[in-house]
């Protein structure tokens, strides 16, 4: 027994396949000994009645009428009928390891014995017997068993020319009148084909609905624990040393294809140096996760070889490996490699096809990091320039970067927010009180900025992956200056207009 349409998939076939075939174990037994028990218990009152009330009604019953030869079809008929459903029976309920195409073939076997039976109690001229009794089993079968329609005509085609042929030969009936005959035997039964054909749709129906919600259940919480594997790839926020960095991300679905990596070393003769990576994959949902991870793999590889890597060399190689082994199957990824030396104040760069990052200065003042190169994948090594670029980064500056999701998400109205909207959020007042990866007396630029994309949207869900970054250059308070802290944040106040309380 197989589905059809559009529900042919190896899991579900082999599912409903286990399903169908424990079903027609426990409905073949039922049938053998329900069945097979009346119809010998049948058999077994006329027999009773014929003995009690007339004796050569048993002779007629055992041996029919026909006489000479013929008179040996009822009683090899009905041996045969009762050796196939006891041997049914025994197969049923002792080879449980019984493959199910045999099973299916034992059931239909079964109501071909009922019409072999009844067309050689016809053949022996036993009084009252005809098709019925076979008409009567199948009908009764395509009710229990769970046949398809194909299945149902099985036992129909063997036995109605079967029966067809005997009336014309065997039996020496009259041609035009064994046709119409076997023509109407064949209408009758229909009825019974086609309550198999709507019960197995229906079957196939429900079994499609209790698959889809099981696969939906273990879907879901496959997908939950794919989170916390993804989700465990994300670095921690930094909130201490000189160099501090704090992000939230929104995938459109429970994972998606932002990535955010961060290195800390501290090199010889140089000190702390901080990289941070920002990947957006093209697409959505489980690709691009399972792309988020190779990445993740390239790039962990190469800051274990080599710590003092530089954002264009890193750069560079995510370009390779993107060109080499994603962009054929179309692909890509934008990306932007950042590192900040502490110790000279310097934040190198490279982007490539990135949306613009900004330094947002302690003064309010904004400056955009714009991209430097191509989207990753898009053009050969060969041919890749990263562009790397270096900046002042001051004691007090927060950088903030942001994978396209932000800028392209739309409001009620469908207008985007745009790289204009976002610049708009940046430079307004920080917010006083909350703390963060700033320190002094404002909330975290990655909260706010998710949180006015999604007012931005009017509340409705992402349509595509949000992640966003800020990393705060912290103040430090110098030997013998013990008001330089007081000042910066005095001067942060007066750059967002808020005030600050201790």
């Amino acid at each position: 027994m197989t589905a059809s349409g559009g529900y042919e998939t190896t899991e579900f076939k082999r599912s409903f396949s286990q399903e169908t075939d424990s079903l027609l174990r426990r409905r073949l037994a039922w049938f053998v000994s329900i069945w097979g028990g009346l119809g010998i218990l049948a058999y077994l009152l006329v027999l009773v009645f014929a003995i009690f009330n007339r004796g050569d009604l048993v002779l007629r019953l055992l041996f029919g009428t026909a006489g000479g030869w013929k008179q040996a079809f009822p009683p090899l008929g009905i041996t045969l009928w009762l050796g196939a459903y006891g041997l049914a029976l025994f197969m049923v309920l002792s080879r449980r390891s019984l493959p199910m195409q045999r099973v299916v073939r034992l059931s239909l076997l079964l109501i071909v014995f009922d019409g072999v039976f009844s067309i050689s109690q016809r053949i022996g001229g036993v009084p009252g017997y005809n098709l019925a009794f076979f008409w009567l089993a199948h009908l009764i079968a395509c009710a229990v068993f769970p046949w398809s329609v194909r299945q149902a005509l099985i036992p129909m085609a063997v036995v109605l020319p079967l029966s067809l042929l005997s009336a014309l030969t065997v039996e020496g009936g009259e041609p035009i009148g064994a046709v119409l005959g076997t023509v109407w035997v064949a209408a009758t039964m229909t009825p019974g084909v086609i309550l198999c054909g709507v019960r197995h749709g229906q079957r196939v129906q429900k079994f499609n609905n209790k698959f889809l919600s099981q696969r939906y259940g273990m879907l879901r919480q496959e997908l939950a624990y794919a989170r916390q594997l993804h989700e465990a790839l994300f670095p921690q926020p930094k909130s201490d040393g000189s160099v501090r960095f704090s992000y939230r991300y929104e995938p459109m679905r429970q994972i998606g294809g932002d990535y955010l990596y961060a290195h800390t070393s501290n090199l010889p003769g140089v000190g702390e140096v901080v990289s941070v990576v920002l990947l957006d994959v093209t697409g959505h949902g489980i690709p691009a996760a399972l792309t988020v991870n190779r990445l993740h793999g390239e790039i962990d590889l190469r800051f274990a070889e080599q710590p003092d890597i530089g954002p264009g060399e890193l750069l560079r190689i995510l370009n390779r490996y993107v060109a080499l082994t994603l962009a054929k199957h179309s692909i890509f990824a934008t990306a932007v490699c950042f590192r900040i030396d502490a110790a000279s104040g310097k934040l190198s760069y490279a982007s490539g096809g990135h949306p613009p990052a900004f330094i947002r200065g302690v003064d309010g003042t904004l400056r955009d990091l714009d991209p430097t190169s191509f989207v990753l994948g898009a053009c050969a090594d060969r041919d890749f320039d990263p562009g790397e670029r270096q900046v002042d980064f001051f004691e007090g500056d927060s950088l903030i970067a942001y994978t396209d999701g932000a800028i392209e998400s739309r409001s009620m109205e469908g207008k985007m927010l745009k790289i204009d909207g976002l610049r708009r959020i940046l430079a307004s007042p920080a917010v006083a009180g909350a703390g963060g990866a700033a320190g002094i007396g404002h909330g975290t630029w990655a909260e706010r900025v998710l949180s006015e994309v999604t007012r931005h949207r009017g509340g409705m869900p992402p349509e595509d992956d949000t992640l966003a970054i800020e990393i705060y250059r912290a103040i430090r308070a110098r030997p013998g200056r013990p008001g330089d802290t007081e000042r910066a944040r005095a001067a942060v106040a007066d750059a967002d207009g808020v005030g600050v309380s201790d």
